[in-house]
């Protein structure tokens, strides 16, 4: 029997994914070798149960095969997971809550608020007021490079700064899912269960990433309703609204659509230039207005990295050639690898709608409501809210329509591509295609 394990084991690593290999059944062990059954040890009772629900199945077809005829399989504890004497396990290796540098620096007074971060940003500071007493949670959400993780850094030194006995812990949710997979193969859950579970505020950047993972969303999902129902705070981050996040969770939606949600959107003109002011005083970049002028016209910036790089080229190209930060040198420097997407952007947006569609371009802006008119129409809005950083009220003007239509009109792309594959390829092609 112990050669029947041993083989069951070989094909089992071939046939699981590596990572569920080594969190569940490499630690299984065999403890009984009978004519009868097959008994196996687990370290656990949530061990042994889990291993019942998920693979059980899968572990005794692979030893019947192995053994060329039906041999039944037991799941135990082991002894050492029913003995309360048992050898305390090594702590888990985790990262610190001590915030780094860079996320120290993330502050509220380093946060440049406009109307395209304004409702996150004033959420945000009400969550440190009155922790998990209104907007919890948190769920704060845009594309990349719009000051998410800002505000979630900025969250968490204000909380430290406010309330010095708080145990606050800002974490992304990639780190989160290491550690539990780290816990399950040293067998230190319960280890696990009291980092997280004892926290008075919990930060968690790109949580899209536990989208698609069962076991991990289980755990998220505990350690969230056992926080809230303890009055502790939670600020999520995602580069998606809840219901746009493709293998979520039902209850993990539903709980995140249960508090504030908070967008951030490119920023506007009058935000880009006081994003440029800002960040050139801290790098120590001297710039004169009408450069600043110059450049927040003329980067029509999806992200605040955008408006960075641009600095960094206009620094550069002035050290290197020993002249002065003028707008001369501005436009020479920037000019080359700076492009007007809004004008271009739109039309080429409605050209490539219109095109995938059948529809012409022209009827985007018409009062015609034939479904295939009135969906194209919707992917354009979404296109340019989406891509270009478009406001609604903008949007809306361009097509004669107000601006709760084009935030419809969003919602209903975003939500279709969530779960209608055919619109999901479509969108995925234009956005490719712009």
């Amino acid at each position: 029997m112990s050669t029947l394990w041993d083989q069951a084991l070989a094909e089992l690593r071939l046939a699981l994914p590596n990572q569920d290999f080594a969190a569940w059944i490499a630690c299984l062990r065999m403890s009984a070798d009978t004519n009868d059954a097959l008994t196996v040890e687990a370290p656990s009772a949530f061990h042994r149960n889990w291993v019942q629900r998920h693979y059980l199945e899968r572990i005794r077809t692979t030893v019947a095969t192995v053994a060329g005829r039906p041999v039944p399989v037991v799941l135990e504890v082991g002894a050492i997971g029913k003995s309360a004497t048992a050898p305390m396990p090594q702590p888990i290796r985790a990262r610190s809550a001590v915030p780094s540098l860079g996320a120290q620096s993330q502050t509220f007074e380093s946060f440049v608020v406009g109307p395209c971060n304004e409702l996150a940003s004033a959420a945000a500071r009400s969550v440190v007021d009155t922790p998990g007493a209104q907007y919890n949670p948190l769920f704060i959400h845009g594309g990349v490079g719009l000051g998410k993780t800002h505000l979630i850094n900025a969250v968490a030194n204000a909380v430290r700064a406010r309330f010095r006995s708080y145990r606050v812990l800002a974490i992304t949710a990639e780190l989160f899912a290491n550690e539990m997979v780290s816990a399950l193969r040293r067998q230190q859950m319960d280890t696990f269960h009291q980092r997280f579970r004892r926290i008075d505020t919990l930060l968690v950047d790109d949580v899209e990433f536990i989208a698609g993972k069962e076991r991990t969303q289980e755990e998220f999902l505990h350690t969230f309703n056992l926080l809230c129902a303890a009055g502790k705070q939670i600020v999520l981050s995602s580069d998606q609204a809840p219901r746009a996040i493709s293998d979520l969770e039902a209850a993990l939606r539903s709980r995140f659509e249960g508090g504030m949600i908070a967008e951030v959107t490119p920023p506007d003109r009058e935000t880009r230039r006081r994003i440029l002011v800002h960040k050139a005083a801290v790098v120590g970049i001297d710039v004169i207005d009408p450069v600043f002028d110059y450049l927040a016209e003329r980067i029509r910036a999806l992200s605040v990295r955008e408006l960075e790089g641009a600095l960094t080229r206009l620094r550069a190209v002035a050290s290197v050639t020993g002249r002065p930060i003028d707008l001369a040198l501005a436009e020479e420097a920037v000019e080359p690898v700076c492009h007007d997407k809004r004008r271009v952007s739109v039309e080429r947006v409605e050209q490539l709608v219109g095109t995938y569609l059948g529809v012409d371009p022209r009827q985007l802006a018409s009062p015609l409501r034939g479904a295939r008119v009135v969906f194209a129409r919707q992917v354009a809005m979404y296109l340019l809210r989406k891509m270009i950083g478009l406001p609604y009220a903008e949007i809306g003007e361009r097509y004669g329509r107000d601006h709760t239509t084009v935030l419809h009109a969003a919602r209903v792309i975003e939500a279709r591509r969530a779960c209608d594959p055919e619109v999901r390829r479509l969108v995925s092609a234009l956005e490719e295609k712009l």
